[in-house]
């Protein structure tokens, strides 16, 4: 995720004349930067709000303050004085790039894309802008042009490494012979970073597998996984300590929340909302379904956030004596304020595709009685080779390991099957394979039926939706459907022993 372009003082240290007003402009900006320099950020907002109030014209003050609610994550505010601030100077190359970025944050990929253009036309050296600009060129589905993005910064040496990696990773097909013997060098080059070497060595994995090198992609995929194992280990967040711990909250979720104790805690002035909840595995076609979904003229969609987690961090919501009459309710409104933050309009229906909401499916039937839980399901050998072939940008510990994926696949299905006894009905099964066998038939019933929203022909024609999209899925939903997902462990099978050993009765019947 790229970060806002912030300058050392956070104001620009123009040379001005030195008389009347302008002696007091400035005395206010240097007070400002002392004062966000000392990490004082109200007292820095509150001095350049007196110096946007001297001099209204100036683009300074407000770039500042834009840059203060950039810290404390309030985009809707940044980016209303970052508007400002390029109609004051449309020639301000950081405060298009930091308009892309509160734009990226709120999910208009369009907008940022069109905001990152422009600071890099203002500043065609800013390797941050390009590859920010090559990012949203991909979640809006521009992947010709993201590519040349990145083939322009692998050019030079020091971005080769990873213009390189994400370009394989977006598009491996469009890798070069010449790209793909660059990144098997880059794979073994000494000079390399171990964070980035791990980068390459998925993408190098993505690109033999789609040249058919079975086995060589398999050892660039174990190399890979490897390295980011030993490195979350080495940074405290050991993986079989994370399977542990998961072990742990699973086994206190399915004592807790048993059927009886769900019958006994509905509200009868339970929230009336009706949000669509996607959960599931990592990698289990999550994507194709919020994607079908988001095509829809009554839904917004707002991918995968920590809102859920969040709200019940702070008020955990299974002790029986310490909470009100309102507790599920009050979640509720808690949840519905976070979303609204995120950026939704609070009228459309909304989508939350944070798959691990699968742990708190028995909660957000108690928060919303009428919301819609979809159980996003693809075959498990399928789903565990996939997170084994995918570096995750940040969690998922436990996907680094063929065993440990088996492992913990296990233990969502046990979340889920408990789910199943607990509510009966409750949580609806959209299978992966069914939906990709018969597209027409099973997007109908997913939107109609399933959800309940009135037809709308849009949902068939998901791989044209203007919409951004960022997971690994991001290219393909911009596809019509496809089958060359189903079976794609069978080629691999002698090298997935662990996993299919783990996997249990989830493992292919012919394994």
């Amino acid at each position: 995720m790229s970060a806002p372009v912030v300058q050392k003082d956070v104001v620009q240290k123009d040379v001005v004349q030195k008389d009347g007003a302008r002696v007091v402009l400035d005395a206010l900006l240097d007070a400002g930067a002392r004062a966000y320099a000392g990490g004082c950020l109200d007292e820095a907002d509150q001095v350049y709000a007196q110096a946007e109030k001297a001099a209204p014209n100036d683009p300074r003050a407000p770039y500042s303050r834009a840059v203060i609610a950039i810290r404390r994550q309030r985009h809707d505010e940044a980016m209303r004085r970052l508007r400002k601030v390029v109609r004051l100077d449309p020639t301000h190359a950081a405060a298009h790039h930091n308009l892309g970025f509160v734009s990226q944050q709120l999910g208009l990929w369009p907008q940022a894309q069109a905001a990152y253009g422009r600071a890099l036309a203002l500043d065609p050296g800013s390797t941050t802008t390009r590859l920010d600009l090559a990012v949203a060129l991909a979640a809006c589905g521009r992947i010709a042009e993201a590519v040349a993005q990145y083939r322009d910064l692998a050019a030079d040496p020091a971005h080769r490494p990873d213009a390189l990696a994400r370009l394989a990773v977006l598009d491996p097909g469009a890798v070069t012979d010449e790209e793909a013997l660059a990144l098997r060098d880059l794979a073994g080059a000494p000079e390399l970073d171990e964070a980035r070497r791990t980068g390459v060595l998925f993408a190098l994995g993505g690109v033999l597998d789609r040249r058919g090198e079975v086995d060589a992609a398999f050892e660039a995929y174990a190399a890979g996984n490897k390295r980011k194992a030993e490195a979350l280990s080495g940074a405290g967040a050991d993986p079989a300590v994370a399977a542990a711990l998961n072990e742990r909250a699973a086994s206190f979720i399915r004592g807790r929340l048993t059927r009886a104790f769900l019958a006994n805690h509905r509200e009868p002035g339970a929230s009336k909302a009706a949000p669509i909840f996607i959960v599931g595995f990592p990698r289990s076609g999550s994507t194709l379904i919020e994607q079908i979904l988001a095509s829809h003229r009554s839904v917004q969609a707002l991918g995968e956030s920590s809102v859920m987690a969040d709200i019940l961090k702070d008020r955990f919501p299974y002790a029986d004596r310490s909470n009100g009459p309102t507790h599920f309710r009050d979640l509720a409104d808690a949840y519905l304020a976070g979303q609204r933050a995120r950026g939704w309009d609070g009228r459309s229906r909304l989508v939350d595709k944070t798959l691990e909401n699968y742990l708190h499916v028995g909660v957000i039937a108690l928060m919303f009685p009428r919301a819609v839980i979809l159980h996003s399901v693809r075959d498990a050998a399928d789903t565990g080779f996939a997170c084994f072939r995918q570096l995750f940008v940040g969690g998922n510990e436990t996907l680094y390991d063929l065993g440990l994926i088996g492992e913990e696949y296990r233990r969502y299905r046990a979340i889920m099957t408990h789910w199943d006894e607990a509510l009966p009905g409750r949580v609806l099964a959209v299978e992966h394979e069914a939906l990709v066998a018969e597209p027409p038939t099973r997007i109908r019933a997913l939107v109609a039926e399933a959800c309940g929203l009135d037809w709308d022909p849009a949902c068939l024609r998901f791989d044209r939706s203007a919409r951004g999209v960022t997971t690994a899925s991001g290219a393909q939903v911009r596809q019509p459907i496809f089958k060359t997902s189903i079976g794609r462990w069978r080629p691999y099978a002698r090298h997935l022993g662990p996993l299919l050993d783990t996997l249990g009765p989830y493992a292919p019947d012919e394994t």
